[in-house]
């Protein structure tokens, strides 16, 4: 996830600069070189890519990688425009689920379905990730994982000072973050950025009002007139959680708040499945160092964040060599590795949990259980949704304002 607090100006020329000094040093020599887009910067997704570049070189394939450190996606993704809108496209490039439709419709994607059918990606695949990854029933792009963005971590040491139950709804959460208050054990790390607030609410959105809500809200656009007030009581029990954010961790991106929650400097962190990347970088262990639970009240639900690699067809890109880098990233042995690698759960339902920790076998248990009763839903991970809960988290705009731009983004 993307997550730095900067000058977006500055890094996207920065990030240009960047760019026009390393593909100018690519010549018509390189003929395996495959320039590759991404946001993956923190130290547990540059261990990832250098795993993405390793089974591309086993297929004959050099990944040149470009990346760009932004607190908000639309800043890549702007970027990314600006270069093909150039005539000068990477030969692939990564972007969220919610992007994907976007992207085809205003760029050419190259048609994906030879590789899915040799593959049997429509087998393998979950149906919810499959809608984000196909138009109008053909494949458009390799979704390469299976993030889901309902977990909360927490630091075992800590919650054993607590002496409570495994936190199991949303008012047991309370009740752990009331003990470890009186304590003095800072509760929660602080969510500080639009993607985090938007993450937060999907997350208290279930919790406060159950899968189905979400489903039919959300996933179908079917709105009742009751729709609002139980928004409104979402976002106030949103704002009731950042009353236990700790204050030393307001400016920390992510990845610093899930080492300062490693380290016992904080109780918890409300966070998606790539923190499990980044502990295991840090060096801990699951179920020793920290715990890994559903969002209370969340069980039964699959919130996904997938990350998906598309490809451009143009006449200068190579659709060889496309097809070829996306046939490596639905292996099932790359599948398996990125899966131990990011946290993450692979994007089939098809692969052993072998090498997994606890965390990651219950991701890929969660998954395709979901799968099975359909609960496998996308998470609004959106610049609409960033936008809304940035100002009702900085109090911008009340939750009865905030609730009807909610009802208006998800109109039918």
């Amino acid at each position: 996830m993307s997550k730095t607090r900067t000058n977006g100006l500055f890094i996207v020329k920065a990030f240009l600069l960047s760019f026009y000094s390393v593909s100018s040093s690519v010549t018509a020599a390189d003929a395996h070189t495959l320039d590759f887009w991404h946001w993956w910067v923190s130290n547990s997704e540059i261990k990832n890519i250098n795993l993405i570049k390793q089974h591309a070189k086993q297929q004959g394939i050099t990944v040149q990688d470009q990346s760009m450190r932004s607190y908000n996606n639309s800043d890549y993704s702007n970027v990314l425009k600006k270069h093909i809108q150039q005539h000068n496209p990477p030969t692939a490039a990564m972007l969220i689920s919610s992007q994907v439709h976007p992207y085809n419709n205003a760029f050419p994607l190259l048609n994906l379905d030879e590789v899915a059918q040799e593959q049997g990606w429509e087998d393998v695949i979950p149906d919810a990730i499959q809608e984000t990854a196909k138009f109008q029933g053909h494949w458009i792009s390799a979704p390469i994982n299976s993030h889901s963005t309902n977990w909360l971590w927490i630091n075992k040491a800590l919650f054993n000072r607590l002496n409570l139950p495994i936190p199991e709804t949303f008012d047991d959460l309370l009740v752990v973050l009331e003990r470890a208050q009186r304590m003095g054990i800072p509760g929660l790390v602080s969510l500080t950025v639009g993607w985090e607030y938007t993450i937060l609410f999907e997350l208290v959105a279930i919790s406060s009002n159950g899968l189905e809500f979400y489903r039919r809200l959300f996933i179908d656009r079917q709105q009742l007139p009751s729709d609002k007030q139980l928004l409104i009581n979402t976002l106030m029990r949103v704002q009731q959680l950042t009353h236990y954010f700790s204050a030393d961790t307001v400016n920390n991106s992510w990845d610093e708040n899930t080492a300062a929650m490693l380290q016992g400097e904080v109780l918890m962190q409300i966070q998606g499945s790539w923190v499990a990347s980044e502990l295991d970088t840090l060096g801990a262990k699951a179920d020793v160092d920290y715990l890994c639970i559903r969002f209370p009240d969340t069980q039964g639900a699959y919130l996904f964040h997938t990350d998906h690699v598309v490809f451009f067809a143009t006449p200068t890109n190579d659709t060889a060599q496309q097809k070829n880098f996306a046939r490596m990233l639905l292996d099932k042995e790359f599948q398996r590795n990125m899966s131990i690698s990011s946290g993450a759960s692979p994007a089939r339902v098809d692969i052993s949990t072998e090498g997994l920790n606890s965390c990651g076998k219950k991701s890929i248990y969660d998954l395709r259980m979901a799968n099975m009763r359909h609960a496998v839903m996308i998470s609004m991970n959106n610049n609409a949704m960033h936008s809304i809960m940035t100002d009702f988290m900085e109090h911008k705009t009340s939750a009865e304002r905030a609730a009807q731009l909610i009802l208006e983004t998800y109109a039918p």
